[in-house]
């Protein structure tokens, strides 16, 4: 099996007991469980889209557990609030790739103006 694949697995396999973990305490060690394993795949380089599959998944898991249609909307609810904690990991982790992205920019910039300047420093040395 690749690497991704068992990377895929060990998320799905990891999401379930988190979720059913944040359904029935909605507690912040709970939430807390969903923001490590949102840490743990930006780690292991899965995308949101892994993250979003394997909730997915779960999610059709668990809700034929729902006693009636306001179970379904309280877990719906709940399941919503878990893949935001989840994703809260890949959120910042775009937030600071686009930060030092710009200050990447800013740095090229900056480097072919000292080269410009330097080109110009050198054609008045030799005229």
């Amino acid at each position: 099996m690749s690497g991704a694949g068992s990377a895929r697995d060990r998320l799905q396999r990891d999401y379930r007991p988190a979720f059913l973990r944040f359904l029935s305490r909605r507690d912040e060690p709970a939430r807390h469980a969903g923001y490590v394993l949102g840490r743990s795949a930006v780690a292991a380089g899965q995308s949101m889209l892994d993250v979003v599959a394997a909730h997915h998944v779960t999610l059709l898991e668990v809700l034929p557990d729902a006693r009636d249609p306001a179970e379904v909307l309280a877990m719906s609810t709940a399941a919503s609030e878990f893949l935001i904690e989840v994703l809260a990991s890949f959120s910042m982790t775009s937030g600071a790739f686009s930060s030092i992205s710009e200050r990447l920019e800013d740095a090229q910039r900056e480097l072919a103006h000292l080269r410009a300047q330097v080109a110009r420093d050198a054609g008045r040395a030799a005229g």
